[in-house]
């Protein structure tokens, strides 16, 4: 027990939530997913591996499978209830190695527990509409993941971010109308999809939140600064911010970049 303990106390670390993160699979990364991303019924498992697997490069393979497996059943929104008995069979059965972990996970066939293929992936992005904080997640995961180490901008913690929707929700009081109520009605949907929504690290005044693109990217003044500003430096906006439109087309393209992304970044299963 005292052992266990000791490992509990070097594995487990919340306040990675408020650090920025490395690019490589590693346990920084499965504390955001279990403490940011409120995934603690991994815990057990991660804890067992942390303890039983010597070997450093073989424990951080099995932390990229977990989080490939995590992330990609969250962006498709598949439940989550069967995760205890999973995690816990994973124990029980003595999966303490990265190709003994992906054989198992992909034996999953039914919705509790299947690992999503690319089309699944593709269709998630397109698609989803996940809670706030999932959102978060995921952009911030892949922020971390995808960046260049290069980048002339630190990452911030997970904590530090908030979710922005480009088009905004009460677009209809500085964006176009659609012709028809059935274009406005998809509008709707699509601007609460993956494709629409970006991580940012200061919240946007509310006055620009609901401007129109142009003003959004601009701001009004040092003091109500617009996304050139407050996105700076992130890898999974950039790109949108030198559009001079922002429509469906340009949020279902951004779903097409950010499935490619996730694809890459989370190929360990």
């Amino acid at each position: 027990m005292a052992e266990y303990a000791k490992c509990f106390a070097e594995t487990f670390r919340p306040e990675y939530c408020n650090m920025g993160l490395p690019a490589a699979p590693g346990i920084e990364r499965m504390n955001v997913i279990m403490f940011g991303l409120k995934n603690t019924t991994l815990i057990p498992y991660i804890l067992y591996v942390a303890k039983n697997v010597e070997n450093q490069n073989e424990l951080r393979k099995i932390y990229g499978i977990l989080e490939s497996y995590i992330m990609k059943r969250m962006i498709v929104h598949a439940p989550t209830k069967n995760y205890n008995n999973l995690f816990t069979s994973l124990i029980l059965n003595s999966v303490l190695d990265a190709e003994a972990l992906k054989e198992r996970l992909n034996k999953g066939n039914d919705a509790t527990t299947f690992v999503p293929s690319d089309d699944d992936l593709l269709n998630g992005f397109k698609t989803a509409k996940l809670v706030n904080l999932q959102t978060r997640g995921i952009l911030y995961l892949l922020e971390a993941g995808i960046r260049s180490a290069k980048s002339s901008t630190a990452l911030l913690g997970f904590n530090n971010y908030s979710l922005e929707h480009m088009m905004p929700k009460k677009w209809r009081n500085n964006w176009a109308a659609c012709a028809t109520d059935t274009l406005a009605r998809q509008r709707d949907s699509a601007l609460l999809t993956l494709g629409n929504l970006a991580i940012i690290p200061q919240s946007l005044n509310a006055s620009i939140r609901d401007s129109s693109w142009d003003a959004k990217k601009a701001g009004k003044g040092v003091n109500n600064p617009g996304l050139s500003v407050c996105a700076a430096g992130l890898t999974t906006i950039h790109d949108a911010l030198q559009k001079d439109i922002w429509d469906e087309e340009c949020i279902e393209r951004r779903a097409e970049w950010l499935f490619e992304q996730a694809r890459s970044l989370w190929d360990m299963i």
